[in-house]
């Protein structure tokens, strides 16, 4: 009995040996896994150039509503809608029989107003020469001097008659107030014009456009001095670029979306951008004093930072950093890192803290 008991003991004592044996292999295999191979960069601080994106509407340069200024049928239309017209086109033509006669009989006041005017000057003119020798009384005279200003004031009143119906007149032809494409036609040839001020159509300029775009309250002040009229900005819309400048930025914010509104003008000649799409504009001109480089690829976003690899002695340990702004595949970063001091580029998703690594040549 005793003989089968040590028997029992030894069995067990040689799984409880096998079983240490097989939990101690991998961590001998850890300690024996080579350095993994990574490249490295050096940080350096130094002036870093950058632009900054924003999302914007593109609006017309010139829009103009076509409106009739006298009332009438509309007789003619001379245009294709959706074509290109000049400034100065005739576009409309409104009835223009009624005005003609009122401009005639305007010319006829006028002409009869210049002929009393020229019988009442006459007149004066004698009348002053009577009395400088007492021909006359002061009352005749008086009476001659009120006919002549009265002929005199009813010229001026036929003048400003006479110029009105000539404007009128003129109204009764529709010209293009801008170059640009015209719209739909809102009245029909043979339609009754009854209103002043009738909208028929409009007339936008393409070959210049508005992009407005709106930044935030946080870079309007950190960026306050680098956003000015005259920068320099930069439009994408598809595969194709376009240079432009800001001639217009709100005195203040918009205190609904806490943002400042910005307008950049472009030029359009090929027509290709299309009013009212939204494309990204970039605005050029910022700048950081003192930031390290760094690649984009090499950032590891936690929840509660953005760290990087530091390679210290061989050993790869995370550090939290902070990043000013990311372009082009280029993080620019302000803390966390010092001059000098070397950081994992590659492998990354490979790296754990505090691996061992070995830095490859061409670093």
């Amino acid at each position: 009995m005793k003989s089968l008991t040590l028997s029992i003991v030894a069995v067990a004592l040689l799984f409880i040996g096998c079983s240490e044996d097989k939990k101690s292999a991998p961590a001998a295999q850890a300690a024996q896994m080579p350095p993994l191979p990574v490249k490295a960069q050096k940080i350096k601080f130094d002036k870093a150039n950058f632009t900054k994106s924003y999302s914007a509407v593109l609006k017309p340069f010139r829009e103009v509503d076509v409106v009739a200024r006298v009332k009438g049928v509309l007789v003619k239309e001379n245009f294709k809608e959706g074509t290109f017209v000049k400034e100065g086109a005739t576009l409309y033509e409104i009835q223009k029989d009624e005005y003609g006669a009122a401009l005639e009989e305007s010319k006829a006041s006028w002409l009869k107003a210049e002929a009393n005017f020229n019988k009442a000057s006459r007149d004066w003119e004698r009348t002053e020469f009577l009395f400088k020798n007492s021909a006359i009384s002061v009352q005749q005279r008086d009476d001659i001097l009120y006919a002549y200003d009265s002929a005199k004031a009813e010229v001026q009143k036929a003048k400003a008659a006479l110029k009105n119906a000539e404007l009128n007149y003129g109204y009764t032809t529709i010209k293009a107030p801008i170059d640009g494409v015209v719209g739909l036609s809102s009245r029909d040839v043979g339609a009754y014009i009854e209103t002043q001020n009738s909208k028929l159509t409009t007339i936008t300029a393409l070959n210049t456009l508005y992009a407005e775009f709106s930044i935030p309250s946080s870079d309007a002040s950190k960026y306050a001095s680098q956003i000015k009229t005259g920068a320099k900005v930069t439009l994408k819309s598809g595969t194709k670029s376009y240079e432009g400048t800001v001639d217009f930025i709100a005195p203040k914010l918009d205190l609904q979306t806490d943002t400042l509104l910005l307008r950049a003008v472009f030029e359009n000649p090929k027509r290709e951008l299309i009013l009212g799409s939204y494309a990204e504009v970039s605005l050029e001109g910022f700048s950081y004093d003192s930031v390290a480089k760094i690649p984009q690829g090499a950032l590891i976003k936690t929840p509660d930072a953005t760290v990087v690899y530091i390679i210290e002695n061989g050993t790869a340990s995370m550090r939290a950093i902070n990043v000013l702004h990311v372009q082009n595949g280029v993080a620019m970063v302000e803390g966390g890192v010092q001059e000098n001091e070397e950081i994992a580029i590659s492998n990354i998703a490979k790296l754990k803290p505090n691996a061992k690594v070995t830095v490859m040549d061409g670093k």
